[in-house]
């Protein structure tokens, strides 16, 4: 028999943008294949905080979004290669009209067609259960170079979600700049994305926890 979903894990695709760093300059191959691998040699913005051993960004989520400019537009949900989530006019008008929770809306300061959106409430991945795999700690700052193993989604016992709720998870998955934690919606909230029909929207049920 199989599990009920408790929710989803929200993707959105790449905007082709970064949030910190300015765009480097990319051979064509290198094109090719940024959206699998983006490159991060593009110089950082000289007012973010990094470590100074591992250079990852130590208040990212402070940080101030100012120069950021969505380089794709059409899709109503992306993320940025430093794993800034980024949605249009369009999202914020289907999550208030829907009656969505959990949101916190950041208009881009350079760009007013979009908005940085961050979940108020995190939720316990079970990071055991599912085998995640946590690299390299910098001996300064103590962040992962990379954490591995993030789908399928894997919730601790008990953590739920609202049928109309977005939240995120407790750990930051990926490498470099671009870690950050997953996006989950309830079973509401992922029936409103799909019904909006947006642009760019992927999503993945969450089973419970056995």
């Amino acid at each position: 028999m199989s599990i009920p979903a408790i929710g989803y894990c929200v993707f959105g695709h790449d905007n082709d943008t970064y949030a910190f760093r300015k765009y480097p300059c990319l051979t064509d191959y290198q094109r090719i294949h940024q959206a699998v691998l983006p490159n991060i040699s593009g110089v950082s913005r000289a007012d973010v905080l990094r470590c100074e051993i591992c250079e990852k960004l130590l208040k990212k989520w402070d940080e101030s979004l100012a120069g950021l400019v969505v380089r794709k537009r059409r899709n109503d949900i992306g993320s940025t290669y430093d794993g800034i989530t980024i949605v249009s006019n369009r999202f914020k008008l289907m999550y208030e009209s829907s009656g969505l929770v959990g949101l916190v809306f950041t208009q881009l300061p350079d760009d007013n067609e979009f908005y940085a959106i961050r979940p108020t409430r995190s939720v316990r991945f079970d990071a055991v259960r599912r085998s995640t795999r946590f690299i390299n700690a910098c001996t300064e700052c103590h962040r992962y170079e990379s954490v591995v193993g993030a789908t399928p989604v894997f919730l601790c016992a008990g953590e739920t979600i609202g049928d109309s709720e977005f939240v995120r998870t407790d750990i930051e998955f990926g490498s470099d700049d671009e870690m950050s934690p997953l996006l989950l919606c309830g079973k509401v909230a992922g029936e409103a994305l799909n019904n909006a029909k947006l642009k760019g929207v992927d999503l993945s049920p969450i089973e419970a926890a056995k």
